[in-house]
């Protein structure tokens, strides 16, 4: 009987390890992992990967032929549970003006662009409404030259898709 029980109980954990195995990643990358439409774990925010890029779904990062591994986050505002637009937006210029004085910040409404410098890294934290989208490219040794403007369409391409773009709750 003993037996029995732990039997089922380890089929039954095996069965829940491997459909999550069958589904990793899937819900993440919108075409195929080398270049393509991607987005992140909640499928709040969406960027489109140049041809060459791959996409790593285990580290949430996208990897330049080059090497520099851009990491895609998001985030959720509004209280109760989760910060506010503006203390993540101040937390974020205010950490790094403590640890990188000469980097150049640029802040709007909407938006926390810090750039690097020349043969530094890039990090961008775009709001929607109570989304946040972060995009952050490294120093790898001379890549950005190179590819600052694969960066560039990548952050261009930055976009919130759920809600569904035109959805409103009075519509249905």
């Amino acid at each position: 009987m003993i037996l029995r029980v732990r039997s089922v109980l380890v089929v039954g954990a095996l069965a829940v390890v491997l459909s999550g195995c069958a589904a990793y990643g899937g819900e993440t990358v919108g075409e195929e992992l080398d270049g393509g439409f991607i987005r992140t774990d909640a499928e709040h925010c969406a960027v489109t990967l140049p041809e060459g890029w791959t996409w790593l779904p285990a580290k949430w990062s996208a990897r330049s032929p080059l090497g520099t591994e851009l990491s895609f986050t998001e985030m959720l505002f509004g209280r109760p549970v989760y910060p506010e637009w503006e203390e993540a937006r101040q937390a974020a210029i205010d950490d790094i003006r403590s640890r990188v004085p000469d980097a150049k910040i640029e802040a709007s409404d909407d938006r926390v662009r810090i750039d690097y410098g020349d043969d530094g890294g890039l990090m961008v934290l775009q709001r929607f409404d109570r989304v946040g989208c972060q995009l952050t490219f490294p120093r790898v040794e001379g890549a950005r030259a190179q590819e600052i403007e694969q960066w560039e369409a990548i952050i261009d391409s930055l976009e919130r898709t759920s809600p569904t773009p035109g959805y409103t709750p009075e519509a249905e």
